[in-house]
């Protein structure tokens, strides 16, 4: 096989809607400039050198939803391929670290809401009895 003939002036741009990911969810953006037609490869990788990378994506869109990721790091990156079969530099790599909340900030905020939630209802409960009580 043929090498593609690659572009040397326009190189895909890649970013993210977080470096670090607590929620457990980042969106993933990209693009190039003059490259209408153009179809994009993502892909995903533990290392930084791209050793075991998997592709993602591949196709027209510039953005996806990642998530079900678990605790680490992770690195991006994005190459067009144009309606003439010519092929962008890799972007520059995009590194987003993901760290979920740990179970104890969680339940630790369920309880909080838990007691705000009773506390309410028994604020209702006592304004609804008093306002029945004859004067």
């Amino acid at each position: 096989l043929l090498p593609s003939p690659t572009l040397a002036q326009n190189v895909p741009t890649l970013d993210s809607t977080t470096q670090t990911a607590r929620a457990g969810y980042y969106q993933l953006r990209w693009g190039m400039e003059d490259a209408d037609g153009a179809i994009y490869r993502l892909e995903e990788s533990r290392s930084a050198d791209f050793q075991t990378a998997q592709i993602l994506y591949e196709g027209a869109d510039r953005a996806t939803v990642i998530s079900g990721r678990s605790d680490g790091t992770f690195h991006y990156r994005v190459q067009a391929t144009l309606p003439d079969t010519t092929r962008s530099p890799w972007s520059s790599p995009l590194t987003v670290e993901v760290a979920h909340h740990s179970l104890l900030q969680a339940l630790t905020l369920f309880v909080i809401g838990a007691v705000v939630f009773l506390a309410t209802l028994a604020l209702i409960v006592t304004g609804t009895r008093r306002h029945q009580e004859p004067a």
